[in-house]
């Protein structure tokens, strides 16, 4: 076993140990009186949609850490053409899907700091700052796709004009 995979593992269990950290302050946050009662009825957070990403979160962490020890194998079924087609099919359909993902993370996370201004003593612990990392790092990724997206469109549009 190689030293860099050693430490990837180790990273990767800390990861772990800081997501369902998240998802367990989350979990707290449902039961707890003065953030449910705080909170503004036409801007409520969705803290099953938070808790739904760290669960996905904790999967792909799952998926990069095997894949990360079987990187080297070769694999692959089907022909060249058809795995090429549908992994452009695959790469749109996960963009679009990442695109609403991480807009409504960044939406819901901003409601969350909003929130944690006002004194609430189950609301204010440390997994609430993950939740703003995450949410600000969704937002240069939503931000990113979008531009992306725009981008594409111009050229789609540029080269169909001809």
């Amino acid at each position: 076993m190689k030293v860099s995979y050693g430490i990837h593992l180790f990273l990767s269990l800390v990861s772990l140990f800081i997501l369902i950290n998240v998802y367990q302050y989350l979990e707290k946050l449902k039961s707890c009186s003065c953030f449910l009662e705080k909170q503004n009825p036409h801007y409520k957070i969705n803290v099953d949609f938070l808790q739904l990403y760290q669960i996905l979160e904790i999967i792909s962490l799952f998926i990069f850490v095997t894949f990360l020890g079987i990187y080297k194998r070769p694999f692959g079924i089907g022909s060249r053409a058809s795995r090429k087609t549908g992994m452009k099919f695959f790469i749109l359909l996960s963009a679009i899907l990442f695109l609403f993902i991480t807009g409504y993370v960044s939406y819901q996370s901003l409601l969350l700091y909003f929130m944690s201004k006002k004194d609430c003593q189950c609301l204010n612990e440390w997994p609430k700052y993950i939740v703003y990392v995450q949410g600000v790092f969704n937002s240069i990724y939503f931000l990113r796709l979008l531009l992306l997206f725009i981008f594409v469109c111009i050229l789609f549009v540029f080269n169909f004009m001809k």
